[in-house]
């Protein structure tokens, strides 16, 4: 699903309109990706939650050759998906 149509359901079930749609939930992932930057997870009970996780500097291979790469230190996020989210996917 793109962002446009999570908007436009996102409207159609609340009533709000498509602009108040979409500065809520525009609002809502800058707060998440500022809180990942703050190395601060977030969590959503039943959903999932997101948190920064550090990878260390390391060397790793080109493919195909034998030439080795330095890879600098940084974060990444991962995702842990939470029961009830677990649950409803395997609901068919």
């Amino acid at each position: 699903m793109k962002k446009s149509v999570l908007i436009n359901e996102v409207a159609a079930k609340t009533g709000l309109s498509r602009k108040d749609t979409e500065l809520v939930i525009n609002t809502m992932l800058d707060t998440i990706v500022d809180s990942l930057k703050n190395k601060e997870p977030v969590s959503f009970l039943g959903f999932g939650s997101f948190e920064p996780v550090k990878k260390n500097a390391r060397e790793i291979y080109i493919p195909g050759t034998t030439k080795k790469v330095k890879v600098a230190e940084k974060y990444g996020v991962r995702f842990k998906p939470g029961k009830t989210l677990k649950k409803k996917i395997q609901e068919q």
